[in-house]
């Protein structure tokens, strides 16, 4: 088995480092080549690091582009080149033992799985042991991984991944095609609009409940994140119209809920977080019957 890891760069120089040498520590060489796709970063210390990295390691092939492409473009750049399955990683991540075999294992559980994503400090729907990421930054990496690889696996069928990590699986590749690097160019929602590109063509995304990856998140974005992320969302949302309900229905019946209970419990996660957690989701399943009563009332109108 052997994977085609694409680490997608812009800047940044101290998070790519850590992340390079995670995946180094953390993954058996023979099973990956490591593509470092360098998006025209201005920061010479990126030049350094793709020297450093692929003059010492033969399975690390650096990449260096003239011009910036945009986040969605550049990672397209890595996928032409490769013809393995590939995982989409970004620079901002640090990866724990077991995490590349934790995601190929779920990608060939089951037939027609496109993407596998792995759960994380910052994950958004794959987030523990809680939705608070200022929670799950406070706790050692090491100590979560080894709550995880020592709990019960599951594969999770999502709407979505979040693509921080992504495994995806060459055959999806081929059939759904590159990401939409025209309508998305710098990034945040590509990977949302490739995950629902391939459940229309019937194929699965799933979480893996056994691999753990880190995340610190928006470090190649700075402050264009949140405009960027509203933009994006609105032009998912009249893309696919049953977007937005189906991920309240799986936060409503989230399959990480016993989980995320057993991990807080386990880890010592104040009452408080705990207590906002069940509050968020009873607000959330009032927002729905109230929904639906809106709907039954005007339906008794008509």
């Amino acid at each position: 088995m052997k994977v085609d890891i694409l680490l997608p760069i812009y800047n940044s120089p101290t998070e790519t480092r850590a992340c390079i040498e995670s995946i180094i520590t953390s993954t058996p060489k023979d099973n990956y080549n490591l593509y470092l796709l360098d998006d025209c970063s201005p920061n010479p210390e990126i030049k350094d690091i793709l020297d450093f990295y692929a003059g010492r390691f033969n399975n690390i092939i650096a990449v260096k582009n003239k011009e910036n492409k945009g986040f969605p473009g550049n990672v397209n750049s890595g996928l032409r080149i490769t013809e393995n399955d590939v995982i989409i990683l970004n620079s901002d991540t640090i990866v724990t033992d077991g995490w590349l075999m934790g995601l190929y294992n779920a990608s060939v559980s089951q037939p027609k799985v496109a993407a596998v994503g792995p759960l994380s400090n910052y994950g958004i729907i794959s987030s523990v042991p809680t939705i608070y990421q200022q929670i799950n930054d406070s706790i050692d990496i090491n100590r979560i991984n080894k709550i995880i690889r020592n709990s019960s696996k599951m594969y999770i069928e999502a709407p979505v991944l979040i693509g921080f990590c992504m495994y995806l699986t060459r055959k999806a590749l081929n059939e759904i095609g590159l990401l939409d690097e025209a309508t998305f160019k710098k990034g945040y929602g590509e990977e949302i609009d490739w995950c629902l590109r391939a459940r229309e063509m019937g194929y699965k995304i799933l979480i893996s409940t056994d691999t753990y990856v880190y995340h610190k998140g928006g470090t190649s974005f700075g402050q264009e994140k949140i405009e960027l992320q509203k933009r994006h969302e609105e032009i998912i949302n009249k893309r696919y119209k049953n977007y937005s309900r189906e991920v309240e229905d799986f936060e409503l019946n989230h399959p990480l809920l016993e989980l995320r209970r057993k991990m807080s419990k386990e880890i010592g996660v104040s009452i408080l977080f705990r207590t906002r957690y069940n509050l968020r989701r009873k607000k959330l399943l009032l927002k729905r019957i109230m929904s639906f009563s809106k709907i039954s009332v005007n339906s008794k109108k008509m």
